[in-house]
């Protein structure tokens, strides 16, 4: 049986595996004299490791050329997606304002489908989204974190990890630089910790406030035997 030539991860055993073509088809079309042209080609392929059977498929674009290869650029998508969800959103995030609470959201779908350059961004554009929630409208993103050590809403460490995921979103949105799962995974971590301190804690603070002073009662579920 014929061998795809590339590893592909697995989603059944989550590993780079050699897979098996079980099946190949074709399809293309192009203009009349065939300078501009199209093709997509669709794999089953099968896990040698597992077993899991996927499809694969392959476009080519005889206008989509590498810069850095001169060669011709090939999208490939696997479906299922063998990339699990790696991570939730934090809890309460429905009391984030609509626009942060969005972008973020987006952003943790990103990481969950290995997009590591949209979740740079993403990152990035929360910090943006949170400065535009507190009123903050100083141009660029480093006059925005110098604003929030100056207001309070965030300590001069705190600004340090800031500037860390400015760097980080500058380069993936400027230099189209895919920065690495680990990387990623700090910054995100340091954003979520930010939206708990300004919008998830002061307002479980104000509930409880609330409930010690007989003003808001919290009712637990009646179980049904």
């Amino acid at each position: 049986m014929k061998k795809f030539p590339d590893k592909i991860l697995c989603r059944s055993c989550q590993n780079e595996t050699w897979h098996s073509i079980l099946n190949e088809t074709s399809t293309g079309s192009s203009n009349e004299d065939g300078e501009v042209w199209d093709k997509t080609t669709s794999h089953t392929l099968q896990c040698n490791g597992c077993e899991n059977v996927c499809l694969l498929t392959e476009y080519v674009f005889s206008e989509d050329i590498d810069p850095r290869t001169g060669d011709l650029e090939i999208t490939r998508k696997i479906y299922p997606s063998p990339y699990k969800p790696v991570r939730n959103t934090i809890e309460g995030v429905y009391v984030l304002p609509a626009t942060v609470r969005a972008i973020y959201e987006e952003t943790v779908k990103s990481i969950n489908n290995n997009l590591m350059i949209l979740a740079a961004i993403g990152i990035r554009s929360t910090i943006e989204a949170i400065a535009l929630d507190k009123k903050i409208t100083v141009n660029g993103i480093k006059g925005k974190i110098s604003q929030m050590v100056s207001q309070g809403i965030v300590t001069e460490d705190g600004a340090k990890l800031l500037s860390l995921i400015r760097d980080i979103g500058n380069k993936a949105t400027h230099e189209i630089k895919k920065h690495h799962r680990e990387d990623i995974k700090l910054c995100i971590d340091i954003v979520e910790g930010m939206l708990k301190n300004l919008y998830v804690y002061p307002k479980e603070a104000e509930q409880t406030k609330e409930l010690m002073s007989g003003n808001w009662i919290r009712v637990e579920k009646e179980i049904k035997e």
